[in-house]
């Protein structure tokens, strides 16, 4: 609910109040109206600026009540009442019959009483159950004797605390009066709750309590799901104590509320709260682990809080204690399905190093075990986006792009004006301006190049600068008036003309004929596009060019790391890297900046003449085998096997979400390396892990996800077919269904599948380009172009394509297991890559 729609109610009108013979006096303030009357005090609170944070209700006052779409609630020693207006009757006419005694609450049950808050805009939502008995269940224990909420809000979290234990006082702090009240009536039946109308950050002096040692006011478990908006919004009346108090925490306020939440643990406590991801990225880790352990920071689904405009969150659980820099103790985790699985809590109580290496990950999730030390100066962030890329982050092996002392990266030309500066090919021609003024512009190369040449510039940039520093050293004072004259004087009247007859603004700070920013460098060596569905790295190949600040430009000091860093860049492996560094904007759109670029890591031992002769063979890759070849020579370029391991573990994570159900990271190695050495031994592999369990947990995917809806009932034949033993029919039915799940995923994203010339071809949408046409082998690349892709192109894509056209090559039970999980990887896949688009369109502002 927005805030905006909080009820209205018009304070002058209330003034005719006095005329009532109940009344003795009334008052308008700030926010509502007192009525005084012979036995009490009354006050109706008027809501006004949305921004504006309710933080105390008049003193004296006997009853208050609170305008909501209908009518009023009245909060009466932890009853709720709620007075009804007909839907004609202005909330002050309502008002006045209070006032009167001529209308008779109703009693209302506290779902009711919160419905009615947040459908007026008092409350934004409130905590999940599912996250409430997550944050309460694993910070508070049956022998703690006190539990602080730090924003009660509602009071999910508290009244959750007092399910996990009775004894325990429990203390709430909730800042809006109203909120407070409402709590209160939900922790009612709580002998040991207390619910205090306070700011938090009011409530004990910022890190007085650490400096006196004071432990009246520490706690077994601090729990809490603080605002997430900015300081200065938030709190703007404690910006100032709270910057000097914790300067090293960033600007969010959950962080803010979290670093003094810490401050309220006792030695052992535990703590758990919600806060948005972003809030991560400042230094808030950093400050923590001075005094405490990082438990768990899991990001959650995107679904989870069901309310608009919800950040990316993540729930974070620590406990009062020291822990060395680097021990790897700490779970970092994001989910991979839209909503929260029932047996969420678990992650965060079963023990770190169960989950990693348990074949069936039962939370679906991908998680790594990270140290104190490896998650500061942002990394975190990363890992929470891909947790696998957590042993390429945190090994000092790899050098990162913008480290190495040869190459250079920087921002293109911003003109301000594009429609004066560019010039098209004919544009150019008609243009009558001499040649010395075109420099060639690189912009938006083709996907079907990798070297940019003179014949593939299409675009020109005028430039001024090279003519306006002659003229400056000549003595000439730079004005437009000056250079309109020497330009005509030189014989350059085509130009002197069009810059005085072109209408753009002009500038103070710089001559308006020269481009606004002329970036870091011209004459690149490479450009990498900033927006792209496949990341591309192209030489270029021309001299005196410049590029357009939707490029990133890369230099480097010799030709042969040119060729060798373009080919890196260019390979399957890199492809993965860039997509991972860079910022997903939908279902295959990236976006990368220059800080992700510099961050990527470098196999320097791969800028060799060596490696890049290797390559050449398979230099561009032309199909899957290409593709691995390529990986694996990355692989073996290593020096040390900490490299070697990591990027296997990398390539490994990046088909995880088709593999993860079959095998754990270790089995998984394994395979590669069999692979690697000897197929027939990397199959029999696969065999001897199928069990009955995996087609039980396939039939549970196919009945319970509603993405596999309109096939789950002929799947789950299928598996009955395989089950009885049937394999001719089961590889009959189940190559056709390749194609289909896959036509399921296109329609779902709002793509179309066409049928033409005995050839299936998916549209799949693009949110920043025109659609893509894909025929089945290329969309199945899209998911399995490494190790995978090269499994299920020779064991099961090459079989499929006979065996649909009723050729059954085999009839055996291990045809039929490759069959099954190659399938069921695609399944997996798929429903990844429906989920991604999801969260995009539900984190999209409402």
């Amino acid at each position: 609910m927005r805030h905006n729609d909080l009820p209205h109610l018009d304070l002058h009108s209330f003034e005719k109040f006095s005329d009532l013979s109940e009344v003795d006096s009334t008052e308008v303030l700030d926010d509502g109206f007192r009525i005084d009357l012979d036995d009490s005090t009354l006050y109706f609170y008027a809501p006004s600026d949305p921004q504006t944070q309710l933080e105390t209700l008049p003193k004296d006052t006997d009853r208050v009540f609170i305008p909501v779409l209908r009518g009023f609630l009245e909060f009466d020693n932890g009853t709720n009442l709620y007075y009804d207006s007909p839907e004609s009757d202005p909330l002050e006419e309502l008002a006045e019959r209070i006032v009167t005694q001529q209308v008779q609450p109703e009693e209302i049950g506290f779902d009711d009483t919160m419905e009615m808050l947040i459908n007026s805009g008092y409350l934004a939502g409130f905590t999940p159950q599912k996250v409430a008995e997550i944050l309460a269940g694993w910070a508070v224990s049956e022998s703690d004797e006190s539990v602080l909420d730090i924003a009660t809000g509602s009071g999910s979290l508290l009244k959750q605390a007092a399910e996990e234990n009775e004894e325990a006082e429990l203390l709430g702090i909730e800042i809006n009066p109203i909120i407070a009240k409402l709590a209160q009536t939900r922790l009612k039946d709580s002998e040991n709750a207390e619910i205090l109308n306070t700011d938090f950050f009011d409530w004990n002096q910022l890190g007085q309590q650490e400096l006196d040692g004071d432990v009246s006011k520490k706690f077994d478990a601090v729990i809490g799901n603080p605002p997430v908006g900015q300081i200065h919004r938030i709190l703007p009346n404690q910006i100032d104590e709270i910057r000097d108090t914790y300067p090293d925490i960033g600007r969010t306020a959950a962080a803010a509320f979290v670093v003094k939440a810490a401050e309220h643990l006792k030695n052992g406590g535990r703590g758990a709260f919600v806060l948005p991801k972003h809030a991560l990225k400042d230094g808030l880790l950093e400050h923590l682990t001075e005094t405490c352990s990082i438990h768990r920071i899991v990001e959650l689904p995107i679904g989870t809080f069901n309310y608009a405009r919800t950040p990316e969150l993540v729930l974070l659980t620590l406990s009062k204690e020291k822990r060395p820099e680097d021990v790897r103790e700490t779970g970092v985790a994001r989910f991979n399905k839209p909503e929260l699985p029932d047996n969420a809590r678990g992650l965060f109580e079963q023990r770190l190093e169960c989950i990693i290496q348990s074949r069936y990950n039962k939370y679906d999730v991908e998680i790594v075990q990270a140290s104190h030390a490896d998650l500061e100066d942002g990394n975190v962030i990363q890992i929470l986006s891909n947790p696998p890329i957590y042993d390429i982050i945190s090994s000092e092996q790899f050098t990162r792009l913008g480290d190495l002392s040869s190459v250079t990266v920087g921002s293109g030309v911003q003109t301000g004006d594009n429609e004066f500066f560019h010039f098209d090919v004919e544009e150019k021609e008609e243009s009558n301006i001499d040649e010395r003024f075109f420099r060639p512009l690189i912009k938006n190369p083709s996907d079907e190049i990798q070297s940019i040449t003179e014949n593939e510039i299409d675009l020109w940039i005028l430039d001024l600068q090279a003519y306006v520093e002659e003229k400056k050293e000549q003595g000439v004072e730079i004005t437009e008036e000056n250079i309109l004259e020497q330009l005509e004087d030189d014989g350059y009247e085509g130009l002197a003309n069009y810059i005085g007859e072109s209408n753009i603004n002009q500038r103070r700070m710089k001559p308006y004929f020269l481009p606004d920013r002329r970036g870091k460098f011209e004459n690149p060596d490479m450009v990498i596009p900033q927006f792209f569905d496949k990341p591309r790295c192209y030489t270029v190949e021309i001299d005196n060019a410049m590029y357009d600040g939707t490029v990133i430009g890369v230099n480097v000091d010799d030709d042969l790391s040119k060729d060798a860093l373009s080919r890196l860049l260019n390979t399957p492996l890199y492809k993965e890297l860039f997509q991972t560094f860079a910022s997903k904007m939908n279902f295959d759109w990236y976006r990368m900046n220059i800080r992700q670029l510099r961050d990527i890591p470098i196999v320097e031992t791969a800028l060799s003449q060596d490696v890049h002769d290797r390559m050449e063979p398979f230099f561009p890759p032309e199909d899957d085998n290409d593709l691995v070849n390529l990986n694996h020579i990355l692989i073996e370029s290593c020096e040390t096997e900490e490299e070697k391991q990591a990027l296997r573990r990398y390539l490994a994570s990046r088909e995880e979400f088709a593999w993860s159900w079959f095998m754990s990271l270790s089995d998984w190695e394994e395979f590669q390396e069999l692979l690697e050495s000897d197929r027939s031994q990397a199959e029999e592999f696969v065999i001897e892990q199928f069990d009955q369990e995996l087609l039980d947990q396939a039939r549970s995917t196919f009945q319970n996800i509603a993405f596999f809806e309109e096939r789950g009932d002929f799947l789950d034949d299928l598996l009955m077919e395989f089950e009885e033993e049937h394999y001719r029919g089961f590889l009959a039915g189940i190559v056709l269904q390749f194609e289909g799940v896959l036509a399921d995923l296109v329609e779902e994203i709002g793509g179309e599948v066409i049928e033409k010339e005995n050839e299936t071809l998916f549209v799949v949408p693009r949110k920043k380009d025109s659609p893509m046409k894909k025929n089945l082998d290329n969309l199945i690349s899209q998911f399995f172009d490494g190790v995978f892709g090269e499994y299920l192109d020779k064991t099961v894509r090459q079989r499929r394509n006979k065996i649909a056209h009723g050729d059954v090559i085999e009839d055996s039970r291990t045809l039929s297991i490759q069959f099954f999980v190659s399938f069921y990887a695609l399944c997996n896949a798929c429903l990844n890559a429906y989920i991604e688009e999801v969260q995009e369109d539900s984190a999209a502002p409402a």
